[in-house]
């Protein structure tokens, strides 16, 4: 049962009182609350600090469509980013406003009444998405801006140049060090779920990964790495004293198990008071308003390893491609004929989910229950998919988000272990990742994995987080910190694998096992994006972004980016 927490009511500016607080919100207008009634009321103080959390915490993605996880969301154009047709306008992220809400609590705890560890925890929490805001902007811009106290309107004091990159990264270093200082160790109760001292440190390990990483460190100052390594360490050793792990039952269930061991960071959602939208992620059949999100491509069915950890080979063929893949695989993509996509129209067709197109070839023709013209690829995400719900209530979906998960604190550790020549450490995680993934170990013990130098451990740690991750908002991050496009731009288009009835034969009945009747089909790999300039060609400039104009135009020390509209302000400098 989920649990109702602070995060019901978070969508309103002052909404979370109840009992004895309940006089303080008797009035007609709550935005005329005195201001400095917030600072003398825990209750108002609360409030305050749950719509910063509204403000910042992310929910569920649908936007495999800015990466090579799935094209875009119509199936025939790609993201003006992807094929190089970006303006300074395109990527916008300016979370000021915000900010400074952040910065007026800091400010008016330093002189509040109220008990001092209510407001060292206010504190730490107001730091923490100070420090998720910064960041989210200097990995898009580089520098940014940093204001650290409340603005007065004066123009002079509006007016913030770009600090570097590097000031950025210490800045955000620092706040979610003293967070960290400053957060109970774990929350419990009504308030499962806030940020706690592992959210900081975890947060942390990911911000200094980045730093550590070419898109930062092209010259890879190997203090960096160190740091990224001691960070991602120190968090791993306190989660696991807090009982964190890996998850070891079904992967899958990492998402339909809530307050599970793996869960470091996560959005709560719940019916009725916090749900989400799935429509974009479902068969037309099964949703409303709008579909096409999120359709696993083949380069990243093909990614996942066979349960001996091997590589899956393409010339094999795709006849049954699905067959002895490791667990991630059948809890990632839904094809033609799985038995996991069990949502409830499914259920009530009793039907496992069919994806193919008859013999004649024409794409008007659907089978009931999917086909080529519907899906782009000939594959669903099955990845925190809510299978309690129909297109009825597509709107009220409540499977948790969890935004920073074990497996990344790990990975993350790994990876700057790596890069610090810890290879042993490096290798050990890479196979405990792979274990709980039901890869047999093999002769050799090695899950597979064929690694042994640097730079293969490095090519080893880019294909494991994209299985391991997908559908999570991390490969285009990656992709960028890395400093990879290269793996983009070789693939050209998003391709798809369509699957056609044989002329003569019966359709498979509903609830068929694939095994069975696989040979009743051909198969045929397919561009999705199939018009001119719908290509891959993301340029070196988009490493950094252009920062949208309307900013630019109000700030006369805020300068532009290199490669931006004849920017001048280099994001590394």
């Amino acid at each position: 049962m989920k649990r109702t927490n602070y995060i019901a009511v978070i969508f309103t500016a002052l909404g979370l009182v109840s009992g004895s607080c309940e006089k303080v919100f008797d009035k007609e207008n709550l935005n005329a609350v005195n201001p400095g009634d917030v600072w003398s009321s825990e209750a108002l103080a609360e409030a305050y600090i749950n719509n910063v959390y509204s403000l910042f915490m992310p929910g569920m993605p649908f936007n495999g469509g800015a990466s090579d996880e799935a094209p875009n969301s119509d199936g025939l154009t790609m993201q003006s980013i992807l094929k190089g047709a970006a303006s300074v306008n395109t990527v916008n992220y300016w979370p000021y406003a915000n900010i400074r809400k952040i910065n007026i609590l800091l400010q008016e705890i330093e002189t509040s009444p109220l008990d001092g560890e209510f407001l060292g925890r206010l504190k730490g929490q107001a730091l923490f998405f100070r420090a998720w805001a910064y960041f989210e902007m200097t990995k898009l811009y580089g520098g940014v801006p940093l204001v650290l106290h409340a603005q007065s309107l004066d123009e002079e004091e509006l007016s913030v140049p770009r600090s570097n990159a590097a000031e950025c990264f210490a800045q955000i270093a620092r706040d979610l060090d003293e967070a960290a200082g400053l957060l109970p160790e774990e929350w419990t109760g009504s308030d499962y779920g806030r940020i706690d001292k592992g959210t900081a440190m975890a947060f942390k390990g990911r911000v200094l990964l980045f730093f550590a990483s070419p898109q930062f460190n092209p010259a890879g100052d190997m203090s960096r790495w160190t740091a990224a390594y001691d960070a991602n360490k120190a968090a791993k050793e306190f989660l696991e004293s807090k009982g964190k792990g890996l998850f070891q039952g079904d992967y899958e269930d990492i998402w339909y198990q809530e307050g599970n061991k793996e869960v470091i960071m996560v959005n709560q959602y719940f019916n009725p008071g916090h749900t989400h939208n799935q429509n974009l992620l479902r068969p037309i059949w099964a949703t409303r308003d709008n579909v096409g999100f999120d359709r696993p491509s083949l380069k990243l069915v093909n990614a996942f390893p066979m349960t001996d950890g091997s590589a899956f080979d393409p010339s094999a063929g795709y006849g049954q491609f699905y067959k002895d893949r490791d667990n991630r695989f059948y809890a990632n993509i839904a094809y033609n004929g799985t038995t996991r996509y069990n949502i409830k129209e499914l259920v009530n067709m009793q039907s496992h989910l069919w994806m193919y197109d008859l013999p004649t070839g024409d794409h008007s023709e659907l089978i009931l229950y999917g086909g080529h013209g519907n899906n782009y690829t000939g594959f669903y995400r099955l990845k925190a998919v809510d299978k309690d719900i129909d297109a009825s209530a597509i709107d009220q979906a409540d499977v948790d988000w969890i935004e920073i998960r074990f497996t990344e604190v790990l990975m993350n550790y790994g990876e700057a272990a790596n890069e610090t020549g810890k290879t042993g450490e490096a290798m050990q995680v890479l196979k405990d990742v792979r274990e709980r993934a039901g890869i047999a170990a093999g002769p050799s013990g090695n899950y597979g994995l064929t690694a042994s130098s640097q730079s293969d451990i490095r090519e080893a740690y880019i294909n494991e987080r994209f299985v391991e991750f997908a559908f999570e908002n991390k490969r285009w991050d990656d992709l960028r910190r890395w400093r990879r496009f290269d793996i983009l731009n070789e693939q050209v288009v998003h391709k798809g694998l369509l699957f056609t009835l044989k002329a003569g034969e019966t359709p498979p009945k509903n609830y068929d096992n694939i095994d069975n009747v696989w040979n009743k089909f051909t198969w045929e790999v397919f561009n999705v994006e199939s018009a001119a300039g719908e290509v891959f060609n993301i340029p070196d400039s988009y490493y950094f972004f252009g920062i949208p104009e309307s900013y630019i135009q109000k700030d006369v020390k805020l300068e532009q980016t290199v490669g931006w509209d004849g920017g001048t302000f280099d994001p590394l400098q």
